[in-house]
């Protein structure tokens, strides 16, 4: 049984090597864990090899062997070697009537008289039933062989049963979680902005000058779609004037840190898009720029009254797919969508805004058209 357990080892290092060299080399590691980590499942692969191999050369040679005294009945793989010749015995015998009681008395095959050795009173019991200690250093069996099933099935089912991506149960899920996180947060920065700014007018999306959906537009208030302008530079000496419009966000400071594509369309991921919402400086420049982006679409459940919105998402991963968090935005289309292939991949082209709705401020692309696309290779954004 023994060499069982040892082949079933073997194989268990052997298998978790090969699964780590598998996944690195065909790339499917890609879809699970950050590239700063990869290379250390290529290391833990490669080491494990190693380990199975150094374990199936020496499977035949000895092995517990212990330096400890431990009681003689148990099993044990070294010898114990008693020299009980009559000419070397160095143990001490108590001669219970012995008529030489003064002399030195060696135990040579000469000797005349017998000696009744009487271990009664503390001499050698050479049945060592007196020792208490166990001595067993092996674990059970069952015990080896239920450790051995819980490292290899869950892995090797997973391994065959994955497709590399995530449900959309999954996705759908977390994407509302996420989102609520998000409007979380806004009302907390919204609340803190309150208290510092006054009361804000209820017909007013609190984080840009835009009217809420329904009511009549302020006077000079900007419409979902409408182009950005820059603000009017101010007279010198009012507040906000040039020498500290250093701390304004502008559209000129957006053209140098996003990059645009020919036809002059930010190019913005949707990860970038859903952390606009809450930033009021950033919320009022992107207000109507027209953006590029690659997404995945699938049905939007959240907030779409008319039925003209899909959700645009994408994979965030901070370690590993264990942490993965799908960021999403919607896109409207105006009217019923188009067919689309869920979880299908998509080059989407519209104008950004923001909309409050029951209490939520969202960053919402209004569609002008989608291309399908082959999955970028950043499918998922680290």
């Amino acid at each position: 049984m023994k060499k069982v357990l040892t082949f079933l080892t073997v194989a268990t290092l052997l298998t978790w090597g090969g699964l780590f060299l598998y996944f690195y080399a065909t790339g499917r590691i890609d879809r699970y864990l950050d590239p700063a980590f990869r290379i250390y499942a290529l290391i833990s692969g490669v080491g494990m090899l190693l380990l199975g191999s150094f374990n199936f050369l020496n499977r035949n040679k000895a092995i517990g062997l212990c330096t400890h005294d431990h009681a003689h009945g148990d099993p044990c793989e070294h010898d114990h070697h008693h020299d009980h010749s009559d000419a070397h015995h160095d143990h001490d015998h108590k001669h219970g009537e012995c008529e030489h009681d003064s002399h030195d008395h060696s135990h040579s095959n000469d000797c005349e008289h017998d000696h009744d050795h009487d271990r009664a009173d503390g001499g050698h019991d050479h049945d060592h039933e007196d020792h208490d200690h166990s001595h067993d250093h092996e674990t059970t069996t069952s015990g080896v062989i239920f450790s051995l099933i819980v490292l290899l099935i869950p892995m090797l089912v997973a391994t065959g049963y994955s497709k590399d991506r995530f449900s959309t149960e999954y996705l759908m899920k977390w994407g509302k979680i996420e989102r609520q996180m998000m409007q979380m947060r806004i009302a907390k920065r919204n609340e803190a902005s309150a208290k510092q700014l006054g009361s804000v007018d209820p017909s007013q999306n609190p984080y840009t000058s835009a009217a809420v959906a329904g009511d009549a537009a302020a006077p000079g208030a900007s419409t979902p779609g409408a182009a950005d302008t820059p603000p009017e530079p101010r007279p010198d000496g009012e507040e906000g004037a040039p020498d500290d419009s250093w701390s304004t966000f502008t559209l000129e400071d957006l053209k140098q840190m996003v990059p645009q594509s020919d036809a002059g369309d930010f190019l913005l991921d949707v990860p970038q898009i859903f952390y606009t919402a809450g930033d009021k400086e950033l919320m009022a420049v992107m207000e109507g720029i027209p953006i590029e982006t690659t997404a995945q679409l699938m049905e939007e459940t959240l907030n779409n009254p008319n039925n003209t919105r899909l959700k645009a998402f994408r994979l965030f991963i901070e370690c590993c797919a264990a942490d993965a968090r799908p960021l999403s935005i919607p896109v409207d289309f105006g009217k019923a969508p188009p067919e689309y292939t869920e979880m299908g991949w998509y080059r989407i082209y519209g104008k950004l805004s923001y909309l409050n709705e029951d209490g939520e401020i969202l960053p919402i692309l209004q569609v002008d058209r989608v291309e399908e696309t082959l999955e970028p290779t950043d499918g998922l954004i680290f």
